[in-house]
């Protein structure tokens, strides 16, 4: 019993780690919900009386998330899913869940098409980190958030637990404006600030694909900031709002452009 805890504890660190890792290869590999009272004010349709959110600084794949769904013929709810869509019919993977799902591919797996008519949902966030990369062997972290701050919704896809286990869910990405064009070559989707938009993409009643795909467009890049932070964030257990502090940035090498 005891070699079974410790290898399933060596297991869920390798795991972490891994996910750590690819975060800071993959698109929107790490995110953050800093204001609790922020998000129970922007999402004023819910009943936030039975779960409250909590502050997260810099959350990474595997961990659990704050996701908001709806059922049919129900008002919306909030739901904690863990990061990473996984078939609740699928026993192993061979690779880990993914934390991401292309905006433009979503019709063509059935996995993705499933969740798109289905099981869609509100991915509640402050902002989010992505690497810029600046030279050889140099990526600079950056902090990417709506213009002043403020939390918004990037557009997900969830799926049922395996046997009474956790809901999965990923995050849909979609082309990068002008200002993440200069960080990354995607960007994650995030549904407008109108409440109509984010009810639209809950709407279970909404099974046609097209009708939710269009509001996967590239967030307005007028609307938007980035600044540079400290490679603080690159590790998953510094959970703290010191990896939100904005730091110098790495010079560009010229060499890569």
């Amino acid at each position: 019993m005891l070699l079974r805890i410790h290898s399933d504890t060596v297991i869920r660190v390798f795991v972490l780690i891994f996910a750590a890792v690819l975060s800071r290869l993959l698109l929107c590999g790490r995110f953050n919900l800093t204001d609790p009272n922020d998000v129970v004010a922007r999402f004023g349709f819910m009943d936030w009386s039975e779960k409250r959110p909590e502050p997260r600084f810099n959350i990474a794949p595997s961990q659990e998330i704050l996701t908001i769904v709806q059922a049919p013929l129900g008002p919306p709810f909030a739901q904690l899913a863990t990061w990473g869509l996984k078939p609740f019919w699928a026993k192993d993977l061979k690779r880990p869940p993914p934390i991401n799902a292309r905006a433009e591919t979503l019709t063509a797996s059935p996995m993705f098409r499933d969740a798109l008519v289905a099981t869609r949902c509100l991915i509640p966030a402050s902002g989010f980190f992505e690497w810029r990369v600046s030279g050889p062997k140099q990526r600079q972290p950056m902090h990417i958030r709506l213009k002043g701050g403020g939390v918004f919704a990037f557009a997900g896809l969830w799926l049922p637990g395996n046997r009474g286990g956790p809901p999965t869910a990923t995050i849909v990405t979609t082309r990068p404006n002008a200002l993440m064009a200069t960080i990354h070559t995607r960007m994650p989707a995030i549904l407008g600030l109108s409440d109509a938009d984010l009810l639209t993409w809950l709407d279970p009643t909404i099974t046609e694909p097209a009708e939710v795909l269009a509001l996967l467009q590239p967030y307005p890049a007028e609307l938007m900031e980035a600044y540079a932070v400290s490679p603080l964030v690159n590790a998953w257990a510094n959970e703290t709002p010191d990896v939100l502090i904005p730091a110098p940035e790495l010079e560009l090498n010229p060499t890569l452009f």
